[in-house]
């Protein structure tokens, strides 16, 4: 995952960067320059992930877009689809991108409320269909929605507003957040270097509700659009994850596959540590990996308890 930055048009009231205090305060960017140098240390196969903060508020996004691509690596990217415009659009397409994601929250009072700012909703469902129309096989278009409190009465109109926008898939992420207590229980030198997602003492949501939305999904027959979730949960587990508190068990899917760039080029453990493991363009990447295998690789500490990361997603149909 290559963050080219932490500025956002936006303010979506989850976002792990606003809770943070990281939302549009980054000190320093890579230059065009130094993120090309960046691409160049990575071998044949390496799939490059762009995300930010909003990746097309840089305007070097085509120039770094187009030399991965040149290049002969995978590249997807994730944006809120605000800022694009028929120009951007038609140069987006013709880059081919493996995949776009496009963040969808609600229906259009809730979404563009959650997001803060009126109009969001129309310009990204907007932007989408027009992507959707011309882009070639070779790009999916997706929508990621956060589940949460706010919007777990709506995610059937999510899906419904995304098919009808022309997503070839819909994909349900449940908010990623920590309760006081687990985030106690880490390790110290990882309360020191930080956790990206907000700690939230009360936060609790209607896991019966988001149960029966789903199912309301799944027994759709007009199914234009894949429907994927992550975590997979039964409805009991969906309390748990939301109204009690998580042990993380078992292993995580991402931990030793991926590198979490930051705007500034410094390498965090994983998406949601802060710990910084070195630097994207001088630490070997041997070493990055040793890293990241010392503190994560064995045992998940209780900080991992609602990283959706660590799991694979499912899909429904």
């Amino acid at each position: 995952m290559l963050e080219l930055t932490y500025r956002c048009n936006l303010k979506c009231s989850f976002c792990y960067l606003l809770h943070k205090r990281r939302l549009n305060k980054a000190p320093y960017e890579l230059t065009t320059a130094e993120i090309l140098r960046l691409v160049d240390r990575f071998k044949a196969g390496t799939h490059f992930y762009l995300s930010g903060g909003e990746p097309f508020l840089r305007n070097d996004i085509f120039e770094i877009m187009e030399y991965i691509k040149k290049a002969g690596f995978r590249f997807g990217l994730n944006t809120n689809g605000t800022l694009l415009d028929a120009v951007k659009i038609k140069k987006l397409a013709a880059l081919a991108p493996g995949y776009v994601i496009f963040s969808l929250h609600g229906s259009r009072p809730l979404h563009d409320r959650l997001t803060g700012l009126k109009g969001a909703w129309r310009s990204l469902m907007r932007n989408m269909s027009a992507l959707a129309a011309i882009s070639g096989s070779g790009t999916e278009i997706l929508v990621n929605c956060v589940v949460n409190r706010e919007n777990s009465g709506e995610l059937l109109k999510v899906y419904r507003a995304a098919s009808r926008a022309g997503a070839q898939r819909v994909v349900f992420e449940h908010l990623q957040f920590l309760k006081p207590r687990e985030a106690s229980g880490m390790p110290a030198v990882l309360k020191a270097g930080g956790i990206i997602i907000p700690e939230l003492e009360k936060y609790g949501a209607d896991a019966a509700l988001i149960h029966r939305q789903f199912g309301e999904i799944r027994g759709l027959k007009d199914r234009s659009a894949h429907f994927e979730t992550r975590p997979l949960m039964t409805e009991r587990c969906l309390d748990d994850y939301y109204n009690g508190e998580i042990k993380p068990s078992g292993s995580c899917a991402r931990v030793l596959d991926a590198l979490n760039v930051e705007p500034d080029g410094k390498v965090r453990l994983c998406v949601l540590y802060g710990l910084k493991t070195g630097h994207a363009l001088a630490t070997p990447l041997k070493d990055l990996l040793a890293f990241k295998k010392k503190y994560i690789g064995r045992k998940l500490p209780s900080g991992c308890a609602r990283c959706c990361h660590r799991f694979e997603l499912f899909r429904y149909f």
